[in-house]
């Protein structure tokens, strides 16, 4: 009998359970380095620096958490931005799910962050003690409020189901509301009962399948573009854990949306939503403009309703326009109620004309997107080397070189990473990157000058100005993380044994370009190296050009090569890649670029 799939379009109580059994550790410690918004509207990248480097972690409300090792266009709309300024810095003390409900619970440093994949998924940010700073949609539900100042209340927990109402659903073949899990979990795990006591065996054997799962013992599966699992099943692939399966699965369906990104629909929502508001936008102002001329007249003709007052009058004609009073109050309090009512109705002008603004900034969005922008965007979603969290580069004959981009990741390289056979390369001159050059039998001369440009630019070297730096090589097995006797080596330090080889004056020049074999990928590396492998390229050496300025020129001329309008996507990578501030030397455009900045 086949199985009922239908295509998953959000992960399930289960999902997160698994997720979470796999991901809890790696979280925790965790400090959210940075936050960023996506071409994909309610889709939230976090940056995030861990023990073992950064890591991106993808959150869209609604759908799915997990980590990525795609790249994507990163952008900063205004939500993005107040989630930055909130919780940017912070570390994540624990992450937990609510009980029964598909809500995952980060704990922060000094605020809590919840993340609801329930329809119409959310995230909020609340203090210590529950108040909520921050929501991505404000709601009102029917028995709690999600917008700033309110309190954050969980959704209201299911009524257990009584004997007789578990019988009656019995009878329907509806396991799933009785075990409270998605239908489709019931298909995959072939469960059936159709008596109490076949419902008792369903449910201890669901109990040790969920234990498992919760201990982390599971077999993530998927069918792509249809749906996935913990649990193997007819017909689906296994991964190597569960962040690999949500990552190509949503990824795919990411790619999908990107191509339907301008909805003509959504812009005539849009268009009609707009014209309306306009209209009411020139009603209020008519209206708002009479109350405040009503008050003018009143306060122009003083005598004239001083006298209508006394005589207990409690209307007036004036100019051909008729005017309330109440001869309780004073004639300046009859003004004023004709001027706060005026100010009433322009305070919901400036509110209107906010909307309207905010409506068009999203027409223009969606417009905007052009062809070409959606297949930019289609091409930077790539998946990541394991290598792509260091500074790295490839040899002319293919050797992969990776060095450390900060103390913690010097350290770790020569610990975890560094073999025996490994040729590691240092430059001659306080602080600089751990370089190792991966598996080298059979390595030539060349490829070893080609690392040690990376161990050479990567170093203060660049930064200082210099033009050239001299490097030394060894094997892994004469670098050691042990002292002599008596002494003490400080963090990302180490100790080498036997002869050291030296590459005398190696130049600083480094080569940046783009590799479209998979994709879209930056790739830096000796400028012969990079001239081979990409297209399009630049050449760099130290100068004054600032990053900011340098990677929108490199931007520009990458997308211009390419044949796309913009590849600002790239940007954050460009600068990832740049050891310092540069001088553009030359371009694949141009021999020459020596009067470039």
């Amino acid at each position: 009998m086949s199985l009922k799939l239908s295509r998953k379009l959000s992960m399930s109580y289960v999902d997160l359970i698994a997720w979470l059994a796999e991901n809890r550790k790696r979280l925790e410690g965790c400090r959210i380095d940075n936050i960023f918004s996506t071409a994909k509207t309610g889709l939230f990248i976090f940056v995030i620096h861990c023990a073992n480097g950064d890591q991106q972690l993808i959150i869209e409300p609604g759908k799915r958490v997990h980590f990525t090792r795609f790249n994507r266009e990163r952008q900063l709309n205004s939500k993005a931005k107040m989630l930055r300024e909130l919780i940017r810095g912070q570390l994540i003390k624990s992450v937990n799910l609510i009980e029964g409900e598909r809500i995952l619970k980060f704990q922060l440093s000094n605020s809590l962050l919840y993340v609801e994949l329930l329809p119409k998924g959310i995230l909020v940010v609340t203090d210590e003690e529950g108040k909520i700073k921050f929501v991505t949609e404000e709601r009102r539900f029917k028995d709690r409020t999600m917008r700033p100042g309110e309190v954050y209340v969980l959704p209201p927990t299911q009524t257990p189901l009584k004997d007789e109402e578990i019988a009656s659903l019995l009878k329907k073949g509806s396991l799933s509301r009785i075990l409270g899990i998605p239908q489709e979990f019931v298909n995959v795990l072939g469960l059936r009962a159709d008596s109490m006591n076949q419902l008792t065996v369903i449910k201890e054997k669901l109990r040790e399948i969920m234990n498992n799962i919760e201990q982390g013992k599971i077999h993530p599966c998927l069918i792509p573009e249809q749906t996935f699992w913990p649990v193997q099943f007819p017909g689906c692939v296994q991964r190597s854990n569960y962040d690999e399966v949500l990552d190509e699965y949503f990824t795919n369906l990411e790619k999908t949306d990107l191509s339907n990104a301008v909805d003509e629909g959504e812009v005539k929502k849009l268009d009609a939503t707009i014209s309306k508001l306009l209209e009411t936008l020139d009603e209020t102002r008519r209206e708002a403009e009479t109350l405040r001329q009503k008050g003018r007249l009143i306060m122009e003709n003083y005598t004239l309703v001083e006298n209508k007052l006394k005589e207990n009058s409690k209307e007036i004609e004036i100019n051909g326009v008729k005017l309330d009073l109440d001869p309780k109050i004073s004639i300046t309090k009859n003004a004023t109620i004709y001027f706060e009512k005026a100010k009433e109705l322009e305070n919901k002008i400036k509110r209107t004309q906010e909307a309207i603004k905010e409506l068009e900034m999203r027409r223009d969005e969606l417009l905007s997107k052009t062809k070409a922008e959606v297949e930019a965007s289609k091409l930077i979603i790539r998946k990541k080397e394991w290598y792509e969290k260091y500074h790295w580069s490839f040899t002319t004959n293919g050797y992969l070189v990776i060095a450390g981009r900060d103390i913690d990741q010097n350290e770790s390289l020569v610990k975890k990473m560094l073999e025996d056979k490994d040729i590691f390369l240092h430059a001659d001159i306080q602080g600089a990157p751990s370089t190792i050059i991966k598996n080298p039998e059979g390595i030539q001369e060349k490829d070893i000058i080609d690392a040690a440009l990376i161990a050479a630019s990567y170093s203060k070297a660049w930064k200082i100005g210099l033009g050239s730096v001299d490097v030394f090589w060894v094997y892994g097995e004469q670098v050691s993380k042990s002292p002599p006797a008596g002494e003490y080596l400080p963090k990302g330090s180490f100790m080498i044994y036997g002869k050291k080889n030296y590459i005398k004056n190696v130049k600083l020049e480094l080569g940046l370009g783009v590799n479209t074999e998979e994709g879209v990928r930056i790739e830096v590396g000796p400028p012969d190296v990079i001239s081979r492998r990409c297209r399009p390229y630049v050449v760099l050496v130290p100068g004054d050009t600032e990053l900011e300025k340098l990677s929108d020129r490199i931007s520009k001329i990458f997308a211009r090569s390419i044949g796309v309008h913009t590849l600002k996507v790239l940007k954050d990578e460009i600068i990832r890649m740049i050891p310092g501030k540069s001088k553009l030397k030359s371009t694949s455009e141009h021999q020459s670029q020596d009067n470039a900045i």
